[in-house]
């Protein structure tokens, strides 16, 4: 028995947005972006205001360490770099939206 079925516009408008969104998401996750981001670059990438706010509360506790709504990061001399990933989910987390991985 065949169906019909009909699609409200407000409906279809809302699934092209989350559609969208999605694929905003995808793309931060898959560019040719750099995997590790200089301090400067993760603040913006997590939405952190400063730089002594990431190193007091949002970073892992050590050098290569992953924790869950923590963003990893490693030393180079005396360098840090953050995952690009890991801040990108630090970011959802905040929001209150499912991060990506994990």
């Amino acid at each position: 028995m065949a169906t019909i079925s009909c699609v409200a516009p407000e409906e279809h408008a809302a699934a092209l947005q989350r559609i969208d969104r999605l694929e905003k998401l995808l793309e931060a996750y898959v560019t040719s972006n750099p995997e590790w981001l200089t301090t400067a670059q993760a603040l913006v990438a997590a939405g952190i205001r400063s730089r002594e706010t990431l190193v007091k509360y949002y970073r892992a506790s050590g050098p290569n360490k992953q924790e869950v709504g923590r963003i990893t990061y490693c030393k180079e001399g005396r360098r840090c770099f953050y995952l690009r990933s890991s801040c990108i989910d630090y970011r959802l987390r905040k929001l209150g939206q499912p991060a990506l991985r994990r």
